[in-house]
């Protein structure tokens, strides 16, 4: 039988997990909100890029507007992308921390229901023990030939 005490520390332990898996969860969306408005900031300067012509921006000289355009396209899309796979990474592993507080949780309900109501433990065994034997809707013991 667990103590009240025991029972206490054990639900005490299993916040930890759940405030990592918050904090992952605020995280990730805070990149994936930031990946979001800097794809808003691309988008305005391949706007920029785009109002060019075309034979405007293949014959820009080095220091142009129009290279410049592309410098920056092409240097903010370089880091946006793992930007966006880290935001979703760890949003992810938010969820993993939650679940695995999962088998945690089941075990302190276990453990309270056999702390409020002994009984029912040795009810289970002793229930668990009288169905291991195979019977028919007779009660007679079956064969064990027929058991999958």
């Amino acid at each position: 039988m667990v103590s009240n005490e025991a029972l206490m520390a054990q639900a005490r332990g299993a916040t930890p997990r759940l405030k990592i898996a918050a904090g992952l969860w605020v995280l990730g969306a805070m990149a994936i909100m930031a990946a979001t408005i800097a794809w808003v900031v691309v988008s305005v300067w391949a706007n920029d890029y785009y109002t060019f012509s075309k034979a405007t921006r293949d014959a820009a000289l080095a220091g142009s507007a129009a290279l410049s355009d592309l410098q920056n396209l092409q240097a903010t899309r370089a880091w946006l992308m793992p930007l966006e796979v880290l935001g979703l990474a760890t949003f992810l592993l938010g969820f993993g921390f939650a679940f695995a507080n999962i088998l945690k949780y089941v075990r302190l309900r276990g453990n309270t229901m056999a702390a409020v109501c002994p009984c029912s433990k040795s009810a289970a065994f002793a229930v668990r023990g009288a169905r291991s034997i195979p019977r028919d809707r007779h009660g007679k013991q079956r064969s064990r030939k027929w058991q999958v």
